[in-house]
């Protein structure tokens, strides 16, 4: 037997046995058969090795089938995403060995962990089974917009729907340098005022850039080297709001 450990493939697991008497090879199916038992799953196969024809007798081998480390597993996971409802965020994740996907229960459990309020929350694969090893897929629960309430509409005239145009200079920039938002809307009922804010990507708190004026430019010169997300809130003179986001990211200087 070439070798006397294997590791999980999914199919049964079958080795090459060589076997000679007197410096003479033993073919296989001729001179000898074999019979193979619990080589699929994790665990210890049992082997027998049956003469025939010229050779007689029975031998008794066994050989390791030893489980998948979860580094060898790919995964997907449909949302890393969240907004905080005040509910437990969980996600579907969909884990792979080649083309075969693993099942939840069988071969692996999910524990969530932080996943409610807004932060980082945690999901935490542990394999078991054929599989063996631990995998963690972080995530975030962002904190509700500010400012959410309902604005009241006129119900007696037609507009054209508000729309936020408002632009980001420069999605990654360098510490020490600064991003220009640029405010504009279309549609709904002119004049219109802006509201800008901001907060890091994992934090749960939005701070104020700009409060809601006409002024149509704001200029955002981060503290720190980080990764933040920044919202644009248009208003028109009838209340209806439309809001955009951009993601933006402050590199250490080199």
């Amino acid at each position: 037997m070439e070798n006397n450990t294997y590791l999980y493939t999914g199919s049964p697991i079958i080795p090459k046995y060589t076997l000679n008497i007197g410096g003479k090879i033993l073919e296989r199916e001729k001179d000898f058969d074999v019979e193979i038992t619990d080589n699929i799953n994790v665990g210890t196969a049992h082997v027998s090795i049956i003469g025939k024809g010229k050779f007689k007798g029975r031998l008794e081998r066994t050989f390791e089938i030893l489980p998948v480390p979860a580094r060898s597993l790919s995964f997907f996971a449909d949302n890393t995403d969240f907004i905080y409802t005040g509910e437990p965020c969980v996600m579907k994740v969909a884990v792979r060995f080649g083309e075969n996907i693993l099942k939840e229960g069988r071969d692996y459990d999910i524990e969530y962990s932080d996943n409610i309020a807004p932060g980082t929350g945690n999901a935490t694969l542990t394999f078991k089974g054929n599989f063996f090893g631990v995998m963690n897929i972080p995530f975030n629960i962002e904190q509700p917009e500010p400012d959410n309430e309902e604005e009241e509409k006129d119900p007696d005239i037609m507009y054209d729907e508000l729309e936020n145009l408002s632009e980001l200079s420069d999605p990654v920039i360098t510490l020490g340098e600064s991003a220009v938002i640029r405010c504009d809307a279309k549609g709904g009922k002119a004049p219109y005022i802006y509201a800008v804010y901001y907060r890091k990507t994992f934090e749960k708190k939005w701070y104020v850039l700009q409060q809601f004026g006409p002024d149509t430019e704001a200029e955002m010169t981060p503290a720190e080297a980080a990764r933040y997300v920044i919202l644009i809130k248009v208003r028109d003179s009838r209340g209806e709001a439309a809001k955009k986001y951009f993601k933006f990211v402050v590199k250490d200087k080199a």
